[in-house]
């Protein structure tokens, strides 16, 4: 046999031995399959025959592929009882034989989200969630008096922010409370909120909750009033984001997200360079400001390197090394398993791809030649990954919602952090819709400031507490197009147990509560450096000038 023939035998027999192996498994496993809806036909009327296929369809994302479905089952979480009220609620909008998709719609997404019995902020279905709990502010500004034993928060203001004309009149009406200066507030101390007012710690009186809020009823000497309340805004994300400005003493970056790909506004190498222009701009620099408002994560590789790349500022050449040691800081190695769905695609992408990687077999050495440092790092990464994965993935595929998958990436040679080359001030900003892997970034900054002469400060809004969910996939129901969002795998790391840090839908509370008109003039208050007004321009828009 000429040897050119193996080359395509050998494979063959590969991908046969594959094939036949899934298929064993497949009749052996109790996980139930069906097939994948790729494209839904989103029909307005359906028949009582396609409303049930729906409905099954919608049971089996539930049960097969939600990694929360197990926590929610032991909360008291009942589909079955879940799936006859959707079908209860749409027989009363039934006409004749055929049902309104609309109906089918609103009923599961009213169900579902009622009943959802855990908190996952990755979680939706045909766009509706959980909220996360946002801070409502009040007007009104209160200090702390010692008063012998007793502590009383005194009003010293009740007055709007200072706000752009636009959002004034998108606001409305506005009655203000009849609070006056001097006057004792006498509700709750959770509802005070530290704020910083130029020399002095203050506090803006408000409330967390996932409900949108107006008015706040609170007590002042005792006696209830109304207060109008507001909520911080998402940043406008049209326009180029990503970027630095720096002063003398200050460097800021602003980083719209972690992804890097498709509907990213930067690229692998865009990014890469980004990270070396911090690094070389940051030194010598007294502190830095990192803004992650609204970046709705990505990556937690990339967010590792960036933050390398600002505290080695001084290191010729930062190797991917040493990046990844600080990457498994926080990636610690436990990542728990919760939906067959997250085994079945880890199969299925590597079947998939495998095609791929036979055609390049014969181009590879010209391949390997144009492999950059970067690129030969990643295919080490994806290669150790999935050694680990097979089998932990194929006992899943066995025994559903029982394995945990503990792996790590490529075992770093060092192990432990040299001393960091950056000293000084890191001012971390975040809002209510900073989540993922921007709340990874905390963590990052949080351990690589234990050894190095930096302190961090948290700026802003807490963070949406999106962190321990994760793998999302989008579902979508074949005949009414509703559509669910679903997370496949839950993770762990022991860098969320920080004191700053409340749980999934809460986030990472900052040390200062501050809204997007009034960042700059914080940031003023608390950074010595009198280049920054100017610098910093526009940055309660996101939008530098």
């Amino acid at each position: 046999m000429r040897k050119r023939h193996l080359f395509w035998i050998i494979p063959s027999s590969l991908i046969l031995a594959v094939f036949l192996a899934a298929l064993i498994g497949h009749i052996i496993s109790p996980v139930p399959s069906k097939k994948l809806v790729t494209k839904s036909k989103a029909k307005k009327i359906l028949t009582e025959k396609e409303l049930d296929e729906d409905l099954d369809y919608l049971k089996y994302y539930m049960t097969t592929i939600y990694c929360g479905y197990p926590e929610m089952v032991e909360k008291g979480y009942d589909i079955d009882k879940i799936i006859a009220d959707i079908k209860k609620d749409c027989d009363k909008d039934k006409h004749g034989k055929t049902y309104d998709s609309g109906t089918l719609i609103s009923a599961a997404k009213k169900h579902i989200i009622n009943n959802h019995a855990i908190e996952d902020q990755h979680f939706a279905i045909s766009g509706s969630s959980k909220f996360p709990y946002y801070l409502y502010y009040s007007d009104i500004y209160v200090e702390a008096v010692e008063s012998g034993e007793k502590t009383k928060y005194i009003v010293l203001r009740n007055e709007r922010e200072k706000m752009p004309e636009k959002k004034i009149k998108a606001l409305g009406k506005y009655v203000p409370a009849n609070i006056k200066p001097g006057q004792e507030y006498t509700g709750p101390d959770t509802m005070l909120f530290d704020w910083f007012d130029g020399n002095k710690k203050i506090y803006r009186i408000g409330t967390l909750s996932r409900q949108n809020l107006n008015n706040l009823s609170l007590l002042f000497d005792g006696k209830k009033v109304t207060v109008p309340v507001i909520t911080n805004d998402r940043l406008d994300t049209a326009g180029k984001l990503q970027g630095m400005r720096e002063t003398k003493d200050t460097l800021y970056i602003s980083l719209v997200n972690f992804v890097f790909n498709g509907g990213s506004v930067m690229g692998e190498q865009e990014f890469k360079t980004l990270c070396e222009n911090a690094k070389n701009k940051s030194v010598g620099k007294k502190q830095v400001i990192i803004d992650l408002r609204s970046n709705g994560g990505g990556e937690l590789w990339r967010a590792a390197m960036l933050y390398t790349y600002l505290f080695y500022n001084k290191t010729e050449n930062i190797s991917y090394d040493l990046i990844t040691f600080i990457s498994n800081m926080i990636d610690d190695g436990e990542h728990t398993v919760m939906s067959p769905e997250f085994a079945k695609n880890h199969f299925y992408w590597n079947i998939k791809n495998s095609k791929e990687k036979i055609k390049k077999m014969k181009f590879r050495k010209q391949a390997k030649e144009q492999e950059t440092d970067f690129m030969r790092y990643e295919k080490a990464q994806i290669k150790i990954r999935d050694r680990q994965l097979f089998w932990p993935c194929l006992a899943e595929m066995i025994y559903p919602y029982q394995t945990t998958i503990k792996y790590k990436s490529t075992k770093p040679k060092i192990s432990e952090l040299p001393p960091a080359d950056f000293s000084g001030d890191i001012y971390f900003l975040t809002d209510k819709y900073s989540a993922s892997c921007s709340e990874y970034s905390l963590a990052f900054l949080n351990k690589l400031a234990e050894n190095a002469h930096v302190k961090i400060h948290h700026l802003g809004e807490n963070t949406q507490g999106a962190v321990f969910y994760i793998d999302p996939c989008t579902k979508v129901l074949p005949n009414s197009g509703l559509w669910l969002y679903i997370p496949t795998a839950r993770s762990h790391s022991q860098a969320f147990n920080h004191p700053s840090f409340h749980g999934e839908g809460y986030g990472w509370f900052p040390e200062y509560w501050v809204t997007h008109y009034n960042l700059l003039n914080t940031l003023n208050n608390l950074i010595d450096d009198p280049e920054l007004t100017e610098a910093l321009q526009g940055i309660e828009k996101w939008q530098l000038q």
